[in-house]
């Protein structure tokens, strides 16, 4: 192991002997002091630094060097941009490299720090914010239909793949290193969708990749998400009413696995019927609106674009239907714009996923925020014409990482993939990554063969890539200080278990804390979640809350699907979405 330079800045800090207590961060100490004129005079290609910070140890992570900055991106036929990016080197590496994916449509808000846990590993860690620094779709556009084509190609996947390269030759140079041994990258919604482009179109770029609740298909995801936002605004439902549903919802699924113990395993398999709670509850407007809601996006010949929702838990409490509509109905429910101007921002007092809708089909799929999207012309209750389909799908195709086939070269490379989804996930719905693994399954001789490369770990009552009423937590990079992180809780250290040693993870452990409440943990929750297609089973015995009560046995009950399964577009086998033959992806 290499000595501290004298006057480097991890000796001013006085951390030379921090590598004892790492464990496996041990291959090689810092060996350019963090300056921006140090790191700046290793002269990587593209690469423009900003800021060299030094960090001190704190709160379970050691000291590192944070340095920010831009990499010129050029090239995939479009001209040159600027992309922003931050990276924390760790005082002591570990020979690895991991890129941390963005969420939503990423800006400044897609730089991301490297957790403690990755930091005390050793990792060096990078992230990017795609080419941009609004968190809105304004960046799409150069004017009212003109295409800001290198934004929008960075967007979509260059960005990643050249800062990913800088960033590993900033890695070799501040270590003094001849080699990464490994790269990852680890990535949630925007950022799963981001780790499934890398395998699709830069194969070589990673080991191992993470990729949660994949928004592989941005388009149908907002084309879905319109569809039920525009449901509610049509018959709004009072978040008071949610309980009432929900316990309805619960009556009739809790109990299908077996136990009643508050979590729905196989949301598909349930026969939720709105229309029981007739006139008790609801009006037949909005029992309509969940049929709806619970509805897959279909064209007009009724082909399959995106699936429905699922029932679990999207009635549970305002933290999840308020994605869909605020706590109190909307000013104007029949304007283009019926919480006033257009949703640019999260000051915007509109809900979530309007606004994201609005800024996917407004300005990267339309060229147009003052399209009318509160129409039926454009959408009537989840069915889309054809026109308007093959003109998204055209102007989005390059956004798209949904075809299980395009991951085979990455496979074909011994290289490994590990997935997870919430089945409460309000915000990308989690059948969609059903049919495409379920597709992928059918592409490599089904699933034992799939498992030894690619495992997909589907979470009950779980929430948009955390949160919720079910075991959320293990290993996502949501983990809090303190949170053990062991090859039984971290998805990164399993991810790294199976890459560098062959053993695929038989299970995931996953937590639930008080409240979801990560700052202060109390944990009361814990289960096994098992490789898709298996259920996890009780023993019949032990506590539910533990995950000691449960196992992972071989069975493939995830597959089966019921009345809401089918309702969503759910059924075996596997119902991919179409896609427009005449669309170049």
């Amino acid at each position: 192991m290499r000595r501290h330079r004298r006057g480097s800045v991890y000796a001013l800090l006085g951390i030379g002997g921090l590598a004892a207590g790492i464990g496996t961060a041990t291959s090689a100490a810092a060996t350019t002091a963090c300056s921006t004129a140090a790191v700046t005079a290793l002269n990587i290609p593209n690469m423009t630094i900003t800021a060299a910070t030094p960090i001190a140890p704190a709160a379970g992570a050691p000291a590192y060097c944070q340095v920010t900055g831009n990499v010129t991106t050029n090239g995939e036929g479009a001209g040159a941009n600027q992309a922003g990016f931050q990276m924390d080197l760790p005082s002591f590496w570990n020979g690895k490299f991991l890129f941390l994916g963005g969420g939503g449509l990423d800006g400044s808000t897609a730089l991301k720090d490297g957790t403690p846990q990755e930091l005390a590993k050793g990792y060096a860690t990078s992230s990017t914010n795609s080419g941009h620094t609004d968190s809105n779709g304004t960046f799409a556009i150069t004017d009212i239909g003109v295409p800001n084509e290198p934004g929008l190609i960075d967007y979509f996947y260059r960005s990643r793949h050249e800062v990913g390269i800088a960033s590993k030759a900033l890695v070799l140079a501040f270590y003094n290193a001849k080699k990464i041994s490994y790269s990852y990258f680890d990535g949630c919604s925007n950022g799963g969708r981001q780790g499934l482009m890398e395998a699709k179109r830069y194969p070589d770029d990673y080991d191992g990749i993470i990729s949660g609740a994949p928004w592989m298909d941005p388009l149908g995801t907002e084309l879905w998400t319109l569809k039920k936002v525009r449901a509610l605004l049509q018959a709004y439902i009072p978040f008071s009413l949610l309980p009432q549903i929900n316990a309805a919802v619960l009556a009739q699924c809790d109990t299908a696995d077996g136990v009643q113990d508050g979590l729905i395993q196989n949301p598909a398999k349930c026969a939720f019927n709105p229309d029981t709670l007739v006139p008790s509850v609801l009006t037949q407007a909005q029992a309509d609106a969940i049929k709806t809601i619970i509805a897959p996006v279909t064209d007009t010949s009724g082909h399959l674009i995106y699936p429905g929702s699922s029932v679990s838990d999207y009635f549970t409490d305002p933290a999840e239907i308020a994605d869909d509509e605020n706590n109190t109905p909307a000013p104007a429910p029949t304007a283009a714009q019926p919480w006033g101007s257009f949703p640019l921002s999260s000051a915007y007092p509109s809900p979530a996923n309007w606004r994201l809708a609005s800024n996917i089909i407004g300005y990267l799929g339309l060229y147009d925020p003052n399209y009318d999207l509160n129409s039926d012309a454009f959408e009537d209750n989840g069915v889309i014409s054809n026109v308007t389909r093959i003109l998204l799908y055209s102007r989005l195709a390059l956004d798209l990482a949904d075809d299980p086939n395009d991951v085979a070269t990455y496979l074909g490379q011994g290289k490994k993939l590990l997935m997870f989804h919430g089945y409460s996930d309000p915000v990308i719905s989690p059948y969609r990554t059903v049919l495409w693994y379920e597709a992928l399954a059918g592409l490599n001789g089904g699933y034992s063969q799939l498992q030894k490369s690619v495992r997909l770990f589907m979470a009950p009552g779980m929430s948009h890539c955390g949160n919720g009423p079910g075991p959320n937590v293990f290993g996502n990079g949501a983990e809090p200080i303190g949170y053990p992180a062991d090859a039984q809780h971290d998805l990164l250290s399993a991810l790294e278990d199976w890459v560098e040693n062959g053993h695929a993870p038989a299970s995931v452990i996953a937590t639930h804390y008080v409240a979801n409440n990560l700052t202060t943990p109390t944990v009361d929750r814990t289960m096994p979640l098992c490789p898709f297609p298996a259920e996890a089973r009780y023993n019949g015995l032990g506590d539910v809350n533990d995950s000691a009560s449960w196992t992972c046995t071989h069975n493939t009950a995830l597959l089966q699907s019921g009345v809401n399964g089918r309702e969503a577009g759910v059924y075996a086998p596997a119902n991919q979405p179409s896609f427009p033959a005449d669309v170049l992806r």
